[in-house]
């Protein structure tokens, strides 16, 4: 068992964040000891790095809750999709940053292939052929239309609301395209 200094110093996560995870039901600690100290053991840690793996997507934190306490919660299945989402957002920024030093060079480009979403729509599209038509249904109403929608999603890389979606619906799902 570790208390929530040894937790906050192994993962860097601030102690007033792990009390606030407590308060708000997110990552309750193992045990209380009579003094009131918080201890964690090794499953509190596994949930506190799947928590951390969310954070990294920038996923709001009440969208991780429901995310992990959802009865379909398939760890594996979100792992899949954490690490793709994760791997899409480097290679996005690795060819910006190659595109950046091209520039720097004075190589005379004009390629915007680096702001390319294909990947994305891939996802996306993905996404929706796993969805049930309810799903969609619903989501036509909110969005008013399937292209709204897919507009919607793909913006999850930089909409913190659509990417908790976009893992919410893909977590209970089939394999992602990677």
């Amino acid at each position: 068992m570790k208390t929530v200094k040894e937790v906050s110093m192994i993962t860097g996560i601030s102690i007033r964040t792990l009390r606030y995870y407590d308060e708000i039901g997110l990552l309750k600690p193992t045990e209380l000891t009579e003094t009131g100290y918080r201890l964690y053991d090794n499953k509190a840690l596994e949930k506190l790095q799947a928590i951390l793996f969310f954070r990294e997507l920038e996923i709001p934190l009440i969208d991780i809750k429901k995310i992990m306490d959802a009865p379909n919660y398939d760890k594996e299945q979100i792992l899949i999709t954490q690490k793709a989402l994760l791997e899409q957002k480097r290679n996005r920024l690795n060819g910006i940053i190659e595109l950046i030093t091209d520039v720097m060079k004075g190589v005379n480009t004009m390629s915007f292939e680096a702001f390319s979403n294909d990947e994305v729509q891939k996802i996306v599209n993905h996404t929706l052929e796993c969805m049930s038509k309810e799903n969609i249904d619903e989501l036509v109403q909110k969005y008013g239309s399937l292209e709204n929608i897919k507009e919607y999603l793909s913006s999850g890389f930089t909409n913190e609301q659509a990417m908790a979606d976009l893992m919410k619906w893909y977590g209970g799902i089939g394999d992602i395209i990677t």
